[in-house]
C-alpha cells in the first residue's frame, strides 16, 4: 500500500506556503508601484487645533485622535477651517465607531453617514471608513464634523482625519491597513491549499476528523480577518453587512475551535470540559443572536462581550492543556499546547502594542500571530496524519505477512519433500511415470508459488486444476488410492487454494492413514447456491474436534476465508472407518457468480 511520507507532506506544505508569499509578494510589488502615479500627491493629516462645539459655543482646542467627554446621545462636533490650497477630487477621510456622522460646511450638509438610516439589528451605525468629497469652492471655510453615539463608551470618539485627493487617501489606508488585508488574503490562500492537499487524501484515504476540522477553522479565521478589514469596506461600500458577518465569524471561531480540540481529548475529563464549552458558545451564539434580532443588543456590547468571554475560556483551555499534557503525559496535546501558549503570550503582547481598542481593528501584528498559530497547529494535525499512515502501513505489512506466512504453510513443505524423494525414487527405478509426475507436480507447485504472491479470487475451474493436479501426485505416489472428479458446474469463484486445502486434509488424515480408498470431488449447481462436495472413505473422525486446530490448512481457517470471501456454509459429516463427506455451499452472490474475471481481487 502506496502512503505519503513525511517528505511528500513537505513538498505540499512548501508549495502552499510558497503560493501564499508569492502572491503576497506580487501584491506588494503592485502596491509599491502605486507610489509612481504622478498625480496622487500627499494624504496630509489634519489633527491639530480642532474647536470642540458645543450649545452653539466653541469651547476649547483639541488635537485629534481624541476622546470627549459626551453622554449616550448626545450630539457633539467638532471644526476646524479647510486649507486655502484645495485642488479637484479633494476630500477628508476618518474612520467613525458606532457614531452617527454629519459633515457640515458652514451651513451645507455635504456628508451624512447613518443618520436617519433604517438599520436592521441595530440602533447605531457600526465602524466605517469615510471618505467626504470637498469642492475647491469650499477652501478657507469652516468645516464641522458632528457625531452622535448610543453607546456612552464610543460617544465623543474622533480618530485622526486626513485631508488629500481620493487615490492619495486610499494610498493612505493602504499603508495603514495594507499588510493586514494581505495577510487575511494569505490566509484564504492558505486555506485553498489546505482543501486541495484534503481532497488529494480524501481519494486515497479517509481524511482524518482533525484535519477536517482544521480546514474550517482555518476558513472562518480567515473569513473572520478579512471581513474586518477596513480597506474592504472602501471597496466594497457596505461596512454594515462586512461588520455582520465579521461579528458571526467570531462567534463560530470557539466552536470550530472545540471541534478540533475534541479530536484530541483522549481523557474523559477534557473530553467532558470540551463538551461544556461546545453548548456554552452554543447557547451563547444563539442567544446573541435572538438579542440582536430583538435589538435588545447592539454590536458594540457582543463585541466587547465575547472578546471578553472568549479570552478567558482561551486561558482556561490552555490551562487545562497544560494539564493533560504535563499531568497526563499525553503526548498528542504537546503542540497543541504549545501552540495556545504562543497565541496566549501574543494576546499579551498585542493588548500592550495597542492599548486603546477603541477602534476595533486589528494591527498587523495579531494577525501574523494568528497565522503562527495555525502553522504551529499544522504541525500537530500533521503528526496525527502521519502516525495514522504508518500505522495503516505497518497493519498492511503484519496483514501481508501473515498471508505470505499462511500461503507458505499450506505449500506443505513435507509434501513437497516426499514427492521429490518419490520422484527420485521413480527415476533410480527407471519409471516411465516420471515424466508425467515432474509435469503434474510443476503443475502443482507454479500454482502455489502464485498464491504465495497474491490473495484472490479464482474460477473454481482453475481451483479444480490445481486439485487434480495434486490428486495425481498423490495417486502415482499412492497407486491403491482411487480418484473421481464430477464437475457439473464449475464457471463460479472461489478463494485460491481454499477447496484444494480440503482435498488434502481428506488426502492426508483420511486415505493415507487407511493406504486404501477413493477421494471424490463433485460440484452442482443448487437452487440459490454452487455446491461443492469432497467425499473421502478415510478413517473418519470426531466432528467435534473439527474446529479446534489453528493452522493454516485446518477446517477452523479454511471455513473463515470461505466465510469471509464467499459467505460460504461448510457442512461436515463423518463416520469412523467409513469416511467423510464435506459440502461447501456458496451462495449465488455478485462475489460468487460466474464470468466475474479470473484475476479479480479479493
Amino acid at each position: 500500500m502506496k502512503t505519503m511520507s513525511w517528505s511528500q507532506l513537505n513538498k505540499i506544505l512548501a508549495i502552499v506556503i510558497g503560493t501564499a508569499f508569492l502572491f503576497a509578494l506580487v501584491s506588494g510589488l503592485c502596491y509599491r508601484g502605486q507610489k509612481t502615479i504622478p498625480d496622487m500627491g500627499d494624504a496630509m493629516d489634519l489633527n491639530e487645533s480642532w474647536i470642540i462645539q458645543t450649545d452653539e459655543a466653541y469651547d476649547r482646542a483639541t488635537d485629534l485622535p481624541c476622546h470627549l467627554e459626551a453622554a449616550k446621545g448626545e450630539a457633539i462636533s467638532i471644526s476646524h477651517f479647510l486649507p486655502d490650497d484645495i485642488g479637484n477630487d479633494y476630500g477628508i477621510a476618518f474612520r467613525s465607531v458606532y457614531n452617527e456622522v454629519q459633515v457640515k460646511i458652514g451651513d451645507t450638509v455635504i456628508y451624512q453617514y447613518g443618520v436617519e438610516e433604517h438599520r436592521p439589528f441595530l440602533h447605531a451605525p457600526v465602524p466605517n471608513w469615510n471618505f467626504v468629497p470637498i469642492d475647491q469652492q469650499y477652501a478657507g471655510e469652516l468645516l464641522t464634523i458632528t457625531q452622535i453615539s448610543e453607546y456612552g463608551k464610543y460617544s465623543g470618539l474622533f480618530p485622526a482625519i486626513q485631508i488629500g485627493s481620493r487615490s492619495a487617501l486610499l494610498y493612505a489606508q493602504w499603508k495603514q491597513n495594507g499588510w493586514g488585508l494581505l495577510l487575511s488574503v494569505m490566509l484564504l490562500v492558505f486555506m485553498v491549499g489546505l482543501l486541495c492537499v484534503a481532497v488529494g487524501i480524501r481519494i486515497h484515504r479517509t481524511l482524518d476528523l482533525r484535519f477536517r476540522y482544521y480546514i474550517i477553522l482555518v476558513a472562518v479565521i480567515a473569513l473572520w480577518s478579512i471581513s474586518g478589514s477596513p480597506l474592504l469596506s472602501v471597496y466594497f461600500q457596505n461596512g454594515y453587512l462586512l461588520w455582520m458577518l465579521h461579528i458571526v465569524f467570531r462567534m463560530v471561531i470557539p466552536m470550530a475551535y472545540l471541534m478540533f480540540l475534541r479530536g484530541y481529548a483522549q481523557k474523559k475529563q477534557l473530553a467532558t470540559a470540551i463538551d461544556i464549552g461546545l453548548l456554552c458558545a452554543g447557547l451563547l451564539y444563539v442567544t446573541v443572536v435572538i438579542l440582536q434580532l430583538m435589538g435588545l443588543l447592539e454590536f458594540a456590547v457582543t463585541y466587547d462581550t465575547l472578546g471578553t468571554v472568549y479570552s478567558v475560556g482561551f486561558l482556561a483551555y490552555t490551562a487545562a492543556l497544560w494539564i493533560g499534557w504535563v499531568g497526563y503525559k499525553r503526548k498528542e496535546l504537546a503542540m497543541i499546547t504549545v501552540a495556545n501558549t504562543f497565541l496566549s503570550i501574543a494576546g499579551v503582547i498585542h493588548f500592550f502594542v495597542r492599548p486603546n481598542h477603541l477602534y476595533q481593528t486589528e494591527g498587523a501584528f495579531w494577525q501574523l500571530s494568528i497565522m503562527c498559530y495555525l502553522f504551529i497547529l499544522l504541525a500537530a494535525v500533521l503528526a496525527v496524519v502521519i502516525r495514522q499512515m504508518n500505522e495503516t502501513l505497518h497493519h498492511a505489512e503484519e496483514g501481508y505477512s501473515g498471508q505470505r506466512a499462511v500461503a507458505v504453510a499450506m505449500m506443505n513443505p513435507n509434501f513437497l519433500f516426499a514427492s521429490l524423494n518419490s520422484l527420485l525414487s521413480m527415476i533410480k527405478a527407471g519409471s516411465g511415470s516420471a515424466a508425467k509426475f515432474v509435469f503434474a507436480f510443476s503443475k502443482y507447485l507454479r500454482y502455489n508459488l502464485d498464491s504465495v504472491r497474491e490473495e484472490k479470487m479464482i474460477p473454481f475451474q482453475e481451483e479444480l486444476g490445481h486439485i487434480a493436479a495434486y490428486l495425481e501426485i498423490q495417486q502415482m505416489r499412492m497407486p491403491e488410492m482411487k480418484v473421481a472428479i464430477e464437475d457439473k458446474i464449475h464457471d463460479f469463484m472461489v478463494p485460491a487454494r481454499s477447496i484444494e486445502a480440503i482435498v488434502e486434509n481428506a488426502v492426508k488424515h483420511g486415505i493415507a492413514k487407511k493406504q486404501c480408498g477413493q477421494v471424490i470431488v463433485r460440484s452442482y449447481e443448487r437452487r440459490d447456491s454452487y455446491a461443492i462436495q469432497i467425499v473421502d472413505e478415510g478413517m473418519g473422525f470426531d466432528t467435534d474436534m473439527l474446529y479446534r486446530k489453528q493452522t493454516p490448512t485446518s477446517m477452523a481457517v479454511i471455513r473463515k476465508r470461505l466465510e469471509e470471501y464467499n459467505g460460504a456454509v461448510i457442512e461436515v459429516t463423518s463416520k469412523h472407518q467409513k469416511g467423510t463427506i464435506v459440502t461447501v455451499k456458496l451462495p449465488k452472490t455478485k462475489t460468487n457468480a460466474p464470468n466475474t474475471g479470473a484475476g479479480q481481487q479479493a
